[in-house]
């Protein structure tokens, strides 16, 4: 070995290879070392950019978020408040039912096929399917009161049977099934 470090041929080899070397293990580390500096900088350079945009806007933030929350007290008071499921199936049925005897109509059929929640809107809600019989044009005044005077109601499936002779429409029997949901706000514990 040592007569290669002694020949003067190899002598400029030797060099490169040792430059390489060097390259390799101590500059390309510290470039790739620097690089990852470079973009954790960046990256704590865009979070103070971003909190100091939150501390400068700080009033402009607030004023937004009591708008935001008065908007959503404004749309969730549309929602009835019940202190527990029961209390609003009850409430709810007996809403429906007194819609029914006011239109002069039958309810022959009510019941609650699920329970639900959307955690988003603080909500929940309960699926009724409901039936109601008589005459057309009362059943169909009565569909628009529903819809009109729930506003916390979705109908989800409508179904109208009409049995009778098209000359006189409006007197002909009707049966209306509803399947909806009916929505509303659990009342919050304190």
């Amino acid at each position: 070995m040592g007569w290669i470090v002694a020949d003067p041929r190899y002598r400029p080899l030797l060099g490169v290879a040792a430059a390489l070397a060097f390259l390799r293990f101590v500059i390309v580390p510290w470039l790739d070392a620097q690089s990852e500096a470079r973009e954790r900088l960046q990256v704590l350079t865009q979070r103070l950019d971003r909190s100091t945009g939150v501390v400068q806007n700080r009033e402009a933030i607030l004023a937004a978020a009591q708008e935001l929350e008065a908007a959503t007290t404004t749309a969730r008071s549309r929602f009835p408040e019940a202190d527990s499921v029961e209390t609003f199936r009850l409430e709810g049925q007996r809403r429906v039912g007194g819609m029914v005897n006011a239109a002069g109509l039958k309810l022959a059929l009510f019941d609650w096929v699920l329970d639900g929640a959307v955690e988003e809107g603080r909500l929940a809600y309960g699926r009724a399917r409901f039936q109601v019989e008589g005459a057309l044009r009362d059943v169909a005044r009565l569909h628009g009161e529903l819809e009109g005077s729930l506003p916390a109601m979705s109908v989800r499936e409508l179904q109208l049977n009409v049995a009778g002779p098209a000359d006189s429409l409006g007197d002909t029997r009707a049966t209306l099934m509803v399947v909806a949901d009916l929505f509303y706000r659990p009342r919050e514990s304190s």
